[in-house]
């Protein structure tokens, strides 16, 4: 149960920081970077989410 919780805080994190990117930066790398990250985090919550609701 506890690495569930802990993929699903990594996922947060990783999604929150792909947002960032995606939105607020200027150069289509780290907009590119940033869509990379927002997909892998839903990946990951997904993974967490499916074996573990809080």
């Amino acid at each position: 149960m506890r690495k569930y919780k802990i993929a699903a805080l990594i996922g947060t994190i990783v999604m929150g920081t792909g947002s960032f990117m995606a939105c607020l930066c200027s150069q289509p790398t780290l907009i590119a970077i940033g869509n990379v990250l927002l997909i892998a985090s839903l990946l990951i919550m997904t993974y967490a989410f499916s074996s573990w609701q809080p």
